[in-house]
């Protein structure tokens, strides 16, 4: 009866982790076939740059993508000038095949990360419960981030490196991860300050001190290679593609909805006023919690998971492709609440709310109800945590 018992958990295993697998290449599929958008700012970007020219510059950007895709778009390019190197052996292909190797880069970097995720938190349970886990998070935090081809996924993939490396006590790659980290300054740069903090209050100076190295070099180089890099940040109207929908250098044709606070509260309908007001509160309130998991937490999964939490709470520029880093505070909140069937059954259904938002949101800034609920799962999980303690 047993190893009958046995066969069929084995075959209930295989299935989810098929499962799981195949949802994963369809979803990427589909968005290879039907979606697609900001790969083509990178590709561009790229060939910019090994034309000799500024990749901020939109008006060479805005050329190249008419050229390549026959639109210019909404494709500036805001990431550090060393991001765009990783693309540079792309564009020596055609551009659809280039588009076919990031998508594939991208799905076995999130299959690969979550794996590791798994591991690394030890939740769920290894098998059948954790691949159809897997392919729930796949299908809530992956998908959009292929529709759009972003980079969202390849900074979760670095987050999980940076998670081994620390846990092995590798400083010199923590460092290398933590400077790579911040190709999304506008939702890393408080990650990796807390970090830092975090690492220099543990004595752990070699790894701030080789991020902060590989910093400087990168820009050095990036500015021996682009000498006036920085220039367009000068021109009036350089960051409007984050607030305004742009077809190419010269033309607005919409307003753009960002994942952030500030646009989740306008979907509510709150004045002006009173946004800003709440949202001072907010920044009060995040770097209140900011430097108490800083100087008070001893776990990095749990530093990891709250400052994220920080970052996308408050941060005055994201959209919901920015969200698979997410995941590692879902897994390690999660993770906390086993010890009963009531700490589970209010851990879940805050987790199924966050799973549910991708199909009742309305817009990208209904998508910030995410951070809403993975907060509150959290707090749940980090009172759990306590009460374990004092038991």
């Amino acid at each position: 009866m047993d190893n009958e018992k046995n066969i069929w958990v084995r075959r209930l295993d295989f299935s989810l982790l098929s499962a799981w697998l195949i949802l994963g290449l369809t979803l990427a599929f589909v968005s290879f076939t039907l979606f697609g958008k900001d790969f083509r700012g990178y590709y561009a970007a790229a060939r910019v740059l090994t034309e000799g020219g500024n990749p901020y510059d939109y008006r060479l950007v805005a050329r190249v993508l008419l050229d390549v895709t026959g639109e210019m778009g909404n494709n500036p390019y805001y990431y550090p000038p060393w991001f765009a190197w990783l693309f540079i052996p792309l564009t020596y292909l055609p551009f659809q095949v280039a588009r076919a190797i990031w998508m594939t880069i991208n799905l076995v970097l999130w299959d690969t990360g979550l794996w590791w995720l798994g591991e690394i938190v030890g939740w769920p349970q290894k098998g059948w419960q954790r691949y159809g886990f897997f392919a729930l998070t796949t299908f809530s935090f992956a998908w959009i981030t292929w529709r759009y081809e972003q980079a969202g996924i390849l900074v979760f993939a670095i987050l999980v490196a940076l998670i081994l490396s620390v846990r092995a006590q590798n400083w010199t790659w923590s460092g290398i991860w933590m400077a790579i980290l911040l190709i999304k300054p506008n939702v890393t740069v408080l990650i990796v300050a807390g970090i830092s903090l975090w690492l220099l209050r543990k004595g752990q100076w070699r790894a701030v001190l080789v991020m902060l190295v590989t910093q400087i070099v990168l820009l050095l180089v990036s500015t021996w290679i682009t000498p006036d890099w920085f220039r367009p940040f000068l021109d009036e109207g350089f960051g409007q593609g984050l607030t305004m929908k742009l077809d190419g250098p010269d033309r607005v044709v919409a307003l753009r909805i960002n994942t952030t606070f500030l646009d989740w509260l306008m979907t509510l309908g709150i004045g002006p006023q009173h946004r800003m007001l709440v949202y001072g509160i907010l920044i009060l309130a995040g770097m209140f919690v900011f430097l108490l998991v800083v100087f008070r937490s001893e776990s990095f999964l749990q530093l990891i998971s709250v400052l994220s939490l920080v970052s996308f709470a408050i941060t005055p520029y994201a959209l919901q492709y920015d969200y698979p880093s997410l995941v590692v505070a879902l897994f390690w909140s999660l993770s906390l609440c086993v010890s009963s069937t009531w700490t589970r059954g209010v851990a879940w259904t805050l987790a199924l709310f966050v799973f549910s938002v991708i199909f009742w949101q309305q817009n990208v800034s209904w998508a910030y109800w995410m951070v809403v609920g993975l907060t509150a799962l959290s707090i749940w999980g980090s009172y759990q945590k306590s009460m374990k303690a004092l038991a």
